[in-house]
């Protein structure tokens, strides 16, 4: 304990943060981890649920673009002496696809008003960390883009072909 403690100071005096610098990028880091790590549940107990196997397969592949962010975002919490957080259980509902894509939607969607807010807080001190998050939001941009044409081509009101 000691010792991750001095660790922590280090990592903070090398990198040249505030200690509230450092208490709030590790906080950014710890919700980000859950959300990250809630969205890979979801988005695996949504894949199984699926109609389409091409919707399926997407959807688990966009499973494990968020695994790596969350391992992403451990590493860093690691790195500032932090410990990952546990992570709430997400509850599976009974919906069909394109509900199930409508609320993966709209997740992602405040995900991403929430990183650009977390991308300008840390920013200032940690501009690696920032450039991260910069990332999953990048990567935000393409899963809201690949769900948002599942959601079409499931839409029964849709003249798409699936």
């Amino acid at each position: 304990m000691v010792q991750s403690k001095r660790w922590s100071r280090w990592w903070r005096k090398f990198l040249g943060l505030s200690p509230d610098g450092y208490h709030k990028a590790v906080e950014i880091l710890r919700e980000r981890y859950i959300d990250e790590s809630r969205h890979v549940t979801r988005f695996t107990q949504h894949a199984q649920k699926m109609q389409y196997p091409q919707f399926r397969e997407r959807l688990l592949h966009i499973a494990e673009e968020e695994a790596k962010h969350r391992d992403w975002i451990a590493e860093k919490i690691s790195t500032f002496g932090g410990q990952l957080p546990a992570v709430p259980e997400v509850a599976a509902d009974q919906k069909n696809s394109w509900q199930y894509l409508l609320a993966d939607l709209e997740a992602e969607r405040l995900c991403a008003a929430e990183l650009e807010e977390e991308i300008q807080e840390i920013q200032p001190e940690l501009p690696a960390v920032a450039e991260m998050l910069e990332r999953i939001h990048e990567d935000g941009i393409r899963h809201r883009n690949e769900i948002r044409e599942m959601l079409m081509r499931s839409d029964p009101q849709a003249l798409w072909p699936v």
